[in-house]
Protein backbone atom coordinates (compact mmCIF):
# COMPACT_ATOMS: atom_id res chain seq x y z
CA UNK A 1 0.00 0.00 0.00
CA UNK A 2 1.47 3.48 -1.22
CA UNK A 3 2.49 5.59 2.19
CA UNK A 4 2.08 9.21 2.36
CA UNK A 5 5.35 11.03 3.29
CA UNK A 6 6.99 14.29 3.76
CA UNK A 7 8.32 16.01 0.29
CA UNK A 8 12.12 16.87 1.47
CA UNK A 9 13.46 17.19 -1.98
CA UNK A 10 15.35 20.32 -3.60
CA UNK A 11 14.58 23.57 -1.64
CA UNK A 12 16.10 26.79 -3.48
CA UNK A 13 13.10 28.81 -3.80
CA UNK A 14 11.97 28.55 -7.49
CA UNK A 15 9.63 30.93 -8.78
CA UNK A 16 9.90 33.81 -5.77
CA UNK A 17 9.06 36.83 -6.75
CA UNK A 18 9.73 40.82 -4.96
CA UNK A 19 11.57 41.99 -1.62
CA UNK A 20 9.90 39.52 0.77
CA UNK A 21 10.31 36.52 -1.63
CA UNK A 22 13.69 37.36 -1.55
CA UNK A 23 14.19 36.89 2.18
CA UNK A 24 12.46 33.95 2.16
CA UNK A 25 14.95 32.79 -0.58
CA UNK A 26 17.50 33.53 0.89
CA UNK A 27 16.71 31.71 4.08
CA UNK A 28 15.73 28.61 2.09
CA UNK A 29 18.55 27.08 3.03
CA UNK A 30 17.18 26.96 6.88
CA UNK A 31 13.93 25.73 5.92
CA UNK A 32 14.78 22.10 5.51
CA UNK A 33 17.30 20.87 7.85
CA UNK A 34 18.40 17.31 7.34
CA UNK A 35 16.12 15.67 9.72
CA UNK A 36 15.23 12.20 9.46
CA UNK A 37 11.90 11.82 6.93
CA UNK A 38 8.64 11.03 8.29
CA UNK A 39 6.41 8.17 6.84
CA UNK A 40 2.45 8.56 8.16
CA UNK A 41 -0.26 6.13 6.42
CA UNK A 42 -2.50 7.73 4.37
CA UNK A 43 -5.33 7.57 7.53
CA UNK A 44 -3.10 8.37 10.34
CA UNK A 45 -5.86 9.50 12.94
CA UNK A 46 -7.47 6.78 15.01
CA UNK A 47 -11.00 7.67 13.66
CA UNK A 48 -9.50 7.83 9.93
CA UNK A 49 -8.40 3.94 11.01
CA UNK A 50 -11.91 2.80 12.32
CA UNK A 51 -13.75 4.49 9.99
CA UNK A 52 -11.70 2.61 6.98
CA UNK A 53 -11.64 -0.91 9.10
CA UNK A 54 -15.38 -0.90 8.93
CA UNK A 55 -15.50 0.08 5.30
CA UNK A 56 -13.40 -2.18 4.48
CA UNK A 57 -15.51 -5.26 6.53
CA UNK A 58 -18.57 -3.76 4.47
CA UNK A 59 -19.27 -4.27 0.74
CA UNK A 60 -17.85 -1.23 -0.18
CA UNK A 61 -14.62 -2.25 0.93
CA UNK A 62 -13.62 -2.47 -2.86
CA UNK A 63 -14.73 1.51 -3.08
CA UNK A 64 -12.45 2.35 0.51
CA UNK A 65 -10.16 0.82 -0.68
CA UNK A 66 -9.51 3.21 -3.87
CA UNK A 67 -10.51 6.40 -1.99
CA UNK A 68 -7.01 5.88 -0.23
CA UNK A 69 -5.28 4.68 -3.32
CA UNK A 70 -6.52 7.84 -4.67
CA UNK A 71 -5.18 10.53 -1.69
CA UNK A 72 -2.11 8.98 -2.22
CA UNK A 73 -2.31 9.82 -5.81
CA UNK A 74 -3.30 13.04 -5.01
CA UNK A 75 -0.23 13.46 -2.23
CA UNK A 76 2.50 11.98 -4.78
CA UNK A 77 1.28 14.50 -7.21
CA UNK A 78 1.25 17.30 -4.87
CA UNK A 79 4.98 16.30 -4.01
CA UNK A 80 5.69 16.27 -7.47
CA UNK A 81 4.13 19.53 -8.08
CA UNK A 82 6.06 21.12 -5.20
CA UNK A 83 9.42 19.23 -6.56
CA UNK A 84 8.80 21.27 -10.25
CA UNK A 85 8.35 24.85 -8.66
CA UNK A 86 4.29 25.11 -8.91
CA UNK A 87 3.48 25.44 -5.56
CA UNK A 88 -0.58 26.58 -6.19
CA UNK A 89 -0.57 22.99 -7.76
CA UNK A 90 0.69 21.24 -4.91
CA UNK A 91 -1.42 22.88 -2.87
CA UNK A 92 -4.39 21.97 -4.95
CA UNK A 93 -3.26 18.41 -4.74
CA UNK A 94 -3.03 18.67 -1.11
CA UNK A 95 -6.82 19.71 -0.65
CA UNK A 96 -7.51 16.76 -2.49
CA UNK A 97 -6.02 14.36 -0.72
CA UNK A 98 -7.57 16.16 2.70
CA UNK A 99 -11.23 16.12 0.74
CA UNK A 100 -10.60 12.04 0.63
CA UNK A 101 -10.94 12.55 4.49
CA UNK A 102 -7.52 11.82 5.17
CA UNK A 103 -5.13 13.94 6.90
CA UNK A 104 -2.30 14.15 9.05
CA UNK A 105 1.07 15.60 10.08
CA UNK A 106 3.26 14.73 6.74
CA UNK A 107 0.07 16.58 4.78
CA UNK A 108 -0.28 19.64 6.84
CA UNK A 109 3.33 19.95 6.92
CA UNK A 110 3.78 19.83 3.17
CA UNK A 111 1.09 22.19 2.91
CA UNK A 112 2.46 24.96 5.57
CA UNK A 113 6.21 24.74 3.27
CA UNK A 114 3.97 25.27 -0.35
CA UNK A 115 2.07 28.28 1.24
CA UNK A 116 5.81 29.44 2.66
CA UNK A 117 7.24 29.83 -1.14
CA UNK A 118 3.51 31.44 -2.07
CA UNK A 119 4.47 34.15 0.68
CA UNK A 120 1.36 33.47 2.41
CA UNK A 121 3.33 33.52 5.78
CA UNK A 122 -0.41 33.46 7.99
CA UNK A 123 -1.37 30.34 5.81
CA UNK A 124 1.91 28.65 6.23
CA UNK A 125 2.40 29.22 10.07
CA UNK A 126 -1.85 28.10 10.19
CA UNK A 127 -0.57 25.01 8.59
CA UNK A 128 2.72 24.45 10.96
CA UNK A 129 0.18 24.47 13.39
CA UNK A 130 -2.26 21.70 12.22
CA UNK A 131 1.08 19.16 12.12
CA UNK A 132 2.24 19.98 15.23
CA UNK A 133 -1.21 18.90 16.99
CA UNK A 134 0.15 15.51 15.34
CA UNK A 135 3.64 15.35 15.27
CA UNK A 136 4.70 17.96 18.10
CA UNK A 137 7.72 16.57 18.90
CA UNK A 138 9.20 16.50 15.23
CA UNK A 139 12.09 18.62 15.19
CA UNK A 140 11.89 18.98 11.55
CA UNK A 141 8.55 20.83 11.72
CA UNK A 142 9.67 22.93 14.71
CA UNK A 143 12.51 24.02 12.55
CA UNK A 144 10.60 24.92 10.33
CA UNK A 145 7.79 26.57 11.86
CA UNK A 146 10.58 28.38 14.48
CA UNK A 147 11.35 30.16 10.57
CA UNK A 148 8.44 31.39 9.70
CA UNK A 149 7.40 32.71 13.17
CA UNK A 150 10.97 34.62 13.11
CA UNK A 151 9.35 36.52 9.91
CA UNK A 152 6.50 37.78 11.59
CA UNK A 153 5.72 41.75 11.80
CA UNK A 154 5.73 42.96 15.19
CA UNK A 155 5.51 39.90 17.18
CA UNK A 156 4.24 39.58 20.63
CA UNK A 157 5.78 38.63 24.01
CA UNK A 158 3.61 35.83 25.30
CA UNK A 159 2.68 35.22 28.86
CA UNK A 160 4.19 31.97 30.39
CA UNK A 161 2.37 28.70 30.43
CA UNK A 162 1.95 27.11 33.86
CA UNK A 163 3.66 23.48 34.11
CA UNK A 164 0.69 21.80 34.63
CA UNK A 165 -0.99 23.35 31.64
CA UNK A 166 1.79 22.17 29.34
CA UNK A 167 1.66 18.74 30.85
CA UNK A 168 -2.09 18.88 30.40
CA UNK A 169 -2.01 19.49 26.98
CA UNK A 170 0.97 17.75 25.83
CA UNK A 171 0.12 14.20 27.27
CA UNK A 172 -3.89 14.11 28.20
CA UNK A 173 -5.24 15.83 25.25
CA UNK A 174 -2.89 14.88 22.65
CA UNK A 175 -4.19 11.26 23.57
CA UNK A 176 -7.61 12.07 23.64
CA UNK A 177 -10.50 11.20 25.37
CA UNK A 178 -10.93 7.48 24.07
CA UNK A 179 -8.35 5.87 25.77
CA UNK A 180 -8.87 7.53 29.20
CA UNK A 181 -12.69 6.65 29.11
CA UNK A 182 -12.03 3.09 27.90
CA UNK A 183 -9.22 2.35 30.75
CA UNK A 184 -12.12 4.23 33.29
CA UNK A 185 -14.94 2.20 32.63
CA UNK A 186 -12.23 -1.45 32.66
CA UNK A 187 -11.63 0.27 36.18
CA UNK A 188 -14.78 0.91 36.97
CA UNK A 189 -16.40 -2.61 36.09
CA UNK A 190 -13.52 -3.96 38.34
CA UNK A 191 -15.05 -2.12 40.99
CA UNK A 192 -18.39 -3.93 40.39
CA UNK A 193 -17.18 -7.25 39.86
CA UNK A 194 -15.11 -6.64 43.41
CA UNK A 195 -18.18 -5.17 45.37
CA UNK A 196 -20.52 -7.85 43.57
CA UNK A 197 -17.66 -10.91 45.03
CA UNK A 198 -17.48 -9.33 48.00
CA UNK A 199 -21.44 -8.99 48.74
CA UNK A 200 -22.01 -12.67 47.34
CA UNK A 201 -19.75 -14.68 49.16
CA UNK A 202 -19.47 -12.00 52.24
CA UNK A 203 -15.78 -11.49 52.35
CA UNK A 204 -13.32 -9.50 54.26
CA UNK A 205 -10.02 -9.63 53.27
CA UNK A 206 -8.48 -6.71 53.76
CA UNK A 207 -6.52 -6.67 50.35
CA UNK A 208 -9.73 -7.42 48.19
CA UNK A 209 -10.93 -4.07 50.27
CA UNK A 210 -7.99 -2.20 49.39
CA UNK A 211 -8.27 -3.89 45.43
CA UNK A 212 -11.72 -2.02 45.63
CA UNK A 213 -11.22 0.84 46.74
CA UNK A 214 -8.34 1.52 44.32
CA UNK A 215 -10.43 0.37 40.97
CA UNK A 216 -12.99 2.60 42.07
CA UNK A 217 -11.20 5.42 42.91
CA UNK A 218 -8.91 5.18 39.19
CA UNK A 219 -12.21 4.34 37.60
CA UNK A 220 -13.26 7.54 38.36
CA UNK A 221 -10.35 9.52 38.14
CA UNK A 222 -9.74 7.96 34.43
CA UNK A 223 -13.32 9.09 33.38
CA UNK A 224 -13.08 12.33 34.91
CA UNK A 225 -9.96 13.07 33.07
CA UNK A 226 -11.93 11.60 29.92
CA UNK A 227 -14.33 14.09 30.48
CA UNK A 228 -11.62 16.92 31.08
CA UNK A 229 -9.90 16.17 27.44
CA UNK A 230 -13.34 15.69 26.00
CA UNK A 231 -14.40 19.60 27.03
CA UNK A 232 -10.86 21.02 26.84
CA UNK A 233 -10.48 19.96 22.91
CA UNK A 234 -14.33 21.28 22.25
CA UNK A 235 -13.19 24.81 24.06
CA UNK A 236 -9.70 24.79 22.79
CA UNK A 237 -10.49 26.63 19.68
CA UNK A 238 -7.16 28.75 18.28
CA UNK A 239 -6.71 31.12 14.70
CA UNK A 240 -4.00 32.65 13.19
CA UNK A 241 -4.32 36.05 11.33
CA UNK A 242 -4.05 35.36 7.79
CA UNK A 243 -4.45 39.13 6.42
CA UNK A 244 -1.39 41.47 6.12
CA UNK A 245 -2.47 42.77 9.50
CA UNK A 246 -5.79 43.56 11.38
CA UNK A 247 -7.48 46.05 13.36
CA UNK A 248 -8.05 44.36 17.20
CA UNK A 249 -11.26 46.37 18.28
CA UNK A 250 -13.11 46.45 21.60
CA UNK A 251 -16.51 45.60 21.04
CA UNK A 252 -17.63 43.68 17.33
CA UNK A 253 -18.80 46.47 14.99
CA UNK A 254 -15.65 48.31 12.56
CA UNK A 255 -16.54 52.10 14.05
CA UNK A 256 -15.37 50.92 17.79
CA UNK A 257 -12.25 52.00 19.25
CA UNK A 258 -9.17 50.37 18.04
CA UNK A 259 -5.14 51.51 19.03
CA UNK A 260 -3.77 47.83 17.50
CA UNK A 261 -3.11 46.49 14.84
CA UNK A 262 -1.93 42.99 14.80
CA UNK A 263 -0.26 41.43 11.84
CA UNK A 264 -0.52 38.02 9.45
CA UNK A 265 0.85 34.64 11.39
CA UNK A 266 0.27 36.07 14.96
CA UNK A 267 -1.40 33.35 16.69
CA UNK A 268 -4.69 33.54 18.73
CA UNK A 269 -7.03 32.13 21.26
CA UNK A 270 -10.72 32.23 20.31
CA UNK A 271 -12.98 33.06 22.78
CA UNK A 272 -16.28 33.70 20.86
CA UNK A 273 -17.92 34.75 17.76
CA UNK A 274 -20.53 37.11 17.03
CA UNK A 275 -21.83 38.58 13.50
CA UNK A 276 -18.97 37.68 11.42
CA UNK A 277 -16.66 38.64 14.62
CA UNK A 278 -14.04 36.53 16.50
CA UNK A 279 -13.44 37.34 20.19
CA UNK A 280 -9.71 36.84 20.60
CA UNK A 281 -6.64 36.82 23.17
CA UNK A 282 -3.23 37.32 22.19
CA UNK A 283 -0.47 36.10 22.91
CA UNK A 284 0.26 38.49 25.84
CA UNK A 285 -2.76 38.28 26.96
CA UNK A 286 -4.78 41.78 25.53
CA UNK A 287 -8.10 40.87 24.17
CA UNK A 288 -10.74 42.34 21.58
CA UNK A 289 -12.34 41.67 18.58
CA UNK A 290 -11.22 41.17 14.80
CA UNK A 291 -13.25 40.56 11.53
CA UNK A 292 -13.93 37.31 10.96
CA UNK A 293 -12.31 36.69 7.75
CA UNK A 294 -8.99 38.14 8.90
CA UNK A 295 -8.31 34.83 10.45
CA UNK A 296 -8.69 31.00 10.01
CA UNK A 297 -9.11 27.96 12.53
CA UNK A 298 -6.19 25.53 12.86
Amino acid sequence: MNTLRRYRGDERGKGRKGERGKGRKEKSNLLLSPFPPLSLSPFPSIKGILVLSIALALTTAPDARAQVSEAARAFDAGNQHYADGAYQEALAAYQQALDKGYDGGALYYNMGNAYYRLDELGQAIRHYEKARRFIPDDAQLLHNLEIARSQINAPFSSLPTPFWVTWWKRYVVRAGAMPFFIAGLLFYAAAALLLGHRIWTGTRNPWHRRALSVSLVLGLLLLSTAFGASLDRSLDRQAVVIADQTALRNAPQKEAFSNLDIHEGILLDVLGQQDGWLEVRLPNGVTGWIQADTAADI
